[in-house]
């Protein structure tokens, strides 16, 4: 495709998704970040405040709105809200980008995208990690890469098109099976998430408590299999956890495998390390459990797999956000 990418949205500009707006504008994109109002304020009055995982502290001016209506065409729409908060602001911004897609968690995060805006879509997966300190304040916790691909749906070289935008502020693969990168990062997440939020424990001592890394391997083991069934080729992303290397191990190895990264992310001092659920139940915000979980069963039930330990981490964790939202 021949559109050039001059301008960017990003919709549900949290700490993540205002992390790339700032990359996108450092970049030399017109960007404007959709934020929740108290963020967007604090933003426009001052820029948008970011320390990076090495403690130093930058300031990046960017426009930033509370209100999707604001904000009309753009080449590059980011979708980088929770995915329960997806509908009402796509309903909700009158634009239409040329190319878009979503760093949100789940491996279905394309599909109300793809419905939307057809060949526009394409598929993502991010490995960058940020928190909010305060409105208008971030914190980059680790960098990452940011995989992009090109869907069945998409238009010829969607991908490599919003590589090349992009690829002057962060690092960015163009994968030509999006969807093998999306399951190898969802197995990991059902085991992060599903531990992490059911043991509010921070993730280094998910790998140092024997009967949490237990749980873990199995999540992941049960996960890996619902993503092969669906034909995916499990991969090793960026980091010290590989989904792929980690499968291929009997139990006692993996298992060692997992209690040696929880040492070596002490030694490191990577132990301030919180997984997003534990940011939202320590904020007593939603959880995406439909999302990260429900979608995996879902899939799991379609190939006839029998997946015992995500079903009720699943439960549990639905009755955690029933709670959180009031609903019991």
């Amino acid at each position: 495709m021949g559109t050039r990418i001059n301008s960017a949205a990003v919709l549900g500009a949290g700490a993540l998704g205002s992390l790339y707006g700032a990359w996108m504008s450092r970049a030399g994109l017109d960007v404007t970040l959709v934020a929740r109002e108290s963020h967007a304020g604090q933003i426009a009055a001052k820029g948008l405040q970011i320390t990076s995982p090495d403690a130093s502290q930058i300031s990046v001016p960017v426009r930033a709105v509370s209100d999707p209506g604001l904000v009309g065409d753009v080449d590059l729409l980011l979708l980088a809200s929770k995915s329960f908060d997806t509908q009402e602001l796509l309903e909700n911004w009158p634009g239409r980008p040329a190319f878009a897609f979503s760093v949100q968690n789940g491996v279905g995060q394309a599909a109300e995208l793809v419905e939307r805006y057809g060949g526009s879509a394409v598929g993502a997966v991010s490995m960058v990690g940020a928190t909010m300190s305060n409105p208008g304040e971030i914190r980059h916790t680790f960098g990452g890469a940011t995989y992009i691909g090109d869907l069945p749906t998409s238009n010829e070289g969607s991908a490599g098109a919003i590589g090349e935008a992009l690829s002057a502020g962060l690092e960015v693969v163009v994968s030509p099976d999006i969807a093998s990168v999306q399951w190898s990062k969802a197995v990991l997440a059902v085991a992060a998430m599903g531990v992490v939020g059911l043991t509010r424990q921070d993730y280094h001592r998910v790998f140092l408590q024997p009967d949490s890394r237990a749980v873990f391997l199995e999540l992941v083991r049960e996960a890996g299999s619902v993503a092969v069934a669906d034909g995916a080729k499990l991969v090793d992303l960026p980091g010290p956890l590989g989904v792929a290397s980690l499968l291929s191990l009997a139990d006692d190895d993996a298992l060692g495998r997992l209690e040696a990264i929880g040492h070596e992310m002490v030694e490191s001092g990577a132990t301030n390390v919180r997984v997003s659920i534990l940011q939202a139940i320590d904020r007593q915000r939603p959880l995406e459990v439909d999302a990260v979980f429900s979608n995996v069963v879902s899939v799991a039930r379609a190939h006839g797999i029998d997946v015992p330990l995500v079903e009720n981490v699943t439960r549990l964790l639905a009755a955690v956000d029933a709670a959180i939202r009031g609903d019991l």
